[in-house]
């Protein structure tokens, strides 16, 4: 099986130092193994992305000496594709509407934590969606979203463990809230490793067996059923499996009013219909992986392995990053840097 590894920045600012290590990691790994190297370009924040931004990442990783295969694959081309996925997911009845703003989530977060309860959030210190917002009336769901309410469509995460097996355990401090024996009837479609050719189609799922799933959460019990979502990790040297718990990001954003699609459902559609085996990026992009171990799992796609490799950081300590400002790769090539220069800046010996 021929290795495909890819670089995909967003047009969002420009490239800095450590999308360098990125890109040269990804492009050497490829090179290394006598894999592929490609670049896809997510740019499905339209509010975000801007037009001069990429072309700008074209320039500078051509500057740094990398070639990719062509067509570049942007994400903004591709929305219908996005949508067969997250059709799927309703199909399966693991998706809700949420119409919560995030001022509205903030002002519940506020007063709950005002009577002293502990509100919980992701790894990122973002609030939880309240979960009471699940248990809203598909009727009355149905009309909101045909007046145009802007909503959001988040996973529940409960179901879709619950779908995982008889019985998903949480990890510590992530029980449901309700806690208790819960029993759920959910119907899951077993479905081929070809289901993203047919979602790419427009079309349901290769046909497979439908069982009745039930789940519970055992009083006092704690844990998690990962053993389906662990990976094969290789960025602290030896292959080692890892496991990880999506529970902990509680019901993320799987598409958005504003924005087609999100990054974590795009990201694994993409990397499926390219056949992408090997995942090179950020070590702060990690927690991230159980969500998309989740919805590969629950879509039917292949896990490819993961890469994530070390952080650069500023003199203060921090990770470079577009938000921070830091400095650009066309500033420093202004500045009459090299790209070998570049290279033994982030750690990487010339030509290697």
């Amino acid at each position: 099986m021929v290795a495909v590894f890819r670089f995909a920045p967003s047009p969002n600012g420009e490239l800095h130092l450590g999308h360098a290590l990125s890109a040269c990691l990804n492009f050497d790994m490829a090179r290394e193994s006598n894999g592929r190297f490609l670049l896809r370009i997510e740019d499905i924040d339209p509010s975000r992305c801007r037009p001069e931004y990429e072309m700008q990442i074209y320039e500078d990783l051509h500057w740094l000496g990398l070639d990719w295969e062509e067509p570049v694959r942007r994400q903004s081309e591709h929305v219908d594709f996005y949508r067969t996925g997250l059709d799927a997911l309703k199909a399966l009845g693991l998706v809700y509407p949420a119409f919560l703003s995030r001022a509205d989530v903030k002002a519940r977060v506020m007063a709950s934590e005002a009577d002293g309860e502990v509100w919980p959030r992701d790894p990122d210190g973002t609030p939880h969606y309240p979960l009471e917002e699940r248990g809203l009336d598909p009727e009355i769901a149905a009309r909101r979203i045909a007046a145009g309410d802007r909503h959001m469509w988040r996973l529940d995460m409960e179901k879709a463990l619950l779908a995982l097996g008889d019985t998903p355990l949480w990890p510590t401090g992530h029980l449901p809230p309700r806690g208790g024996d819960r029993t759920g009837n959910l119907t899951r479609t077993y479905q081929e490793p070809s289901v993203l050719f047919s979602l790419s189609q427009g079309r349901e799922g290769a046909a497979g067996q439908s069982l009745p799933l039930r789940g519970r959460w055992p009083v006092g019990q704690r844990g998690v059923n990962s053993a389906l979502l662990s990976w094969l990790e290789t960025g602290s040297g030896a292959p080692e499996k890892m496991d990880g718990a999506p529970s902990v990001w509680g019901d993320v954003v799987l598409w958005r009013w504003d924005a087609p699609s999100s990054y974590h459902l795009s990201v694994v559609l993409d990397d499926a219909l390219q056949a992408v085996t090997h995942v090179v990026r950020g070590l702060d992009l990690m927690p991230a992986t159980p969500v998309h171990r989740l919805l590969q799992t629950l879509l039917g796609l292949p896990a490819p392995e993961y890469h994530h490799h070390r952080l650069l950081k500023d003199e203060d300590g921090e990770k470079l990053a577009k938000s921070r400002h830091s400095t650009g790769l066309r500033a420093l090539r202004e500045q009459g840097i090299s790209a070998s220069d570049i290279r033994r800046r982030i750690g990487l010996v010339t030509g290697a």
